[in-house]
C-alpha cells in the first residue's frame, strides 16, 4: 500500500489508550517500526515497563502539539463506553481515532451524539489470544491476520485511508464491512463459541473434577482453550451485543435438541446428519 499518512515517521505521535494484549502489541510494532508512541494505562506498572523497555516515549505530557496526533484506543467496550466523555477533550484534537473492539453499534451512537464522524474510525483486529494483558502482548500479533474496517455516514476518506495504512503498518490486510453485519457476524463466529466454551467448562466444574480430570483429551482441551480468556473483556461483549447473542444462542439450543431427538429416536438418521455438519466444516478448511 502507498503511504501517504504515515510515510513521515516524525511528524506523527501515536497515543495507545489501554496496554492490554491488543494495545501492547500494536505499541510494540509502531515503536518497532520506528514511530513515536505514547500511552495511556491503569496500570503504572505496564507504562513503566513500556517506557523502560523504549516501547514508548512517555503519556499524556509528552504529546507535542506541532506533531499530528493518532490515537488507538484498546479498551474493553464497555469501558470505553463508560470513559468516552473523559477522552473527549482528546479525541476532537486528535486527527484520526480508532477503536480495537469487538461489538459497533453502541459505539457509533456515541461517536455521532460527539460529531466524531469525520475523524473516528471503528475497526477490529481479528488477532488475539486466550492470554490477555500487557506481558502477554507481541509485535507481530497482527501479521498476516484481517482487520475490519466499519464506515459510517460522515466518515472523511482521509481517515479511512489513514485507518488502512495503520493495519497494514501492523501487518494486517484491512476488509470492510457494515457495523451492524459485523456484529451479527461476530455473534456466531466469535461471540457464541467462547459462550459454549464458558458453558462447558462450567458444566465439568459440577462433576467430581478430581475423577475427570486425569482423562481430559486434546478435544476438550482445543475446544475450551478460549475459556481461558478475560471474564471482564467477554461480559462485556455478551452485554453490548446481546440481541444478536441471544439469537444465536437460541439457534444453537435448537441444533443441540435435534441431536438429542436423534439420540431418543435411535433410527440410523443421526449418522447422515453428522456428516452434513462434517462435510459443512470441511467446507470451512478450504
Amino acid at each position: 500500500m502507498k503511504k501517504t499518512f504515515l510515510k513521515n515517521k516524525k511528524n506523527i505521535q501515536f497515543l495507545i489508550i489501554g496496554l492490554g494484549l491488543i494495545g501492547g502489541s500494536v505499541a510494540k510494532r509502531l515503536s518497532k517500526n520506528g514511530f513515536e508512541v505514547l500511552a495511556i494505562d491503569k496500570k503504572k506498572s505496564h507504562l513503566n515497563h513500556a517506557k523502560k523497555s523504549k516501547i514508548t516515549t512517555g503519556s499524556l505530557e509528552k504529546i507535542d502539539s506541532t506533531k499530528k496526533l493518532f490515537v488507538i484506543v484498546a479498551l474493553p467496550p464497555k469501558i470505553l463506553l463508560r470513559n468516552f466523555d473523559k477522552y473527549l477533550d482528546l479525541f476532537h484534537k486528535a486527527d484520526f481515532v480508532t477503536d480495537c473492539t469487538s461489538v459497533k453499534g453502541p459505539l457509533i451512537n456515541i461517536i455521532k451524539k460527539n460529531r466524531l464522524e469525520s475523524k473516528f474510525i471503528l475497526s477490529h483486529p481479528i488477532a488475539g489470544s486466550e492470554k490477555s494483558g500487557f506481558l502477554n502482548s507481541n509485535e507481530d500479533l497482527f501479521r498476516d491476520k484481517i482487520s475490519i474496517i466499519s464506515k459510517h455516514k460522515g466518515l472523511a476518506n482521509s481517515t479511512l485511508q489513514k485507518c488502512q495504512e495503520l493495519w497494514f503498518e501492523l501487518g494486517s490486510k484491512t476488509h470492510n464491512l457494515d457495523l451492524k453485519l459485523h456484529d451479527k457476524i461476530f455473534s456466531l463466529t466469535s461471540h457464541l463459541p467462547h459462550v459454549v466454551a464458558f458453558s462447558l467448562i462450567s458444566l465439568f466444574s459440577k462433576r467430581k473434577t478430581s475423577e475427570y480430570k486425569k482423562f481430559i483429551g486434546g478435544g476438550l482441551k482445543d475446544f475450551t482453550r478460549i475459556a481461558e480468556s478475560d471474564p471482564a473483556m467477554w461480559e462485556n461483549i455478551f452485554s453490548l451485543n446481546k440481541n444478536n447473542l441471544l439469537k444465536d444462542i437460541s439457534e444453537i439450543e435448537k441444533e443441540i435438541n435435534k441431536i438429542k431427538t436423534f439420540i431418543l429416536q435411535d433410527d440410523g438418521k443421526l449418522e447422515g446428519h453428522l456428516k452434513k455438519i462434517k462435510k459443512t466444516k470441511e467446507s470451512l478448511n478450504r
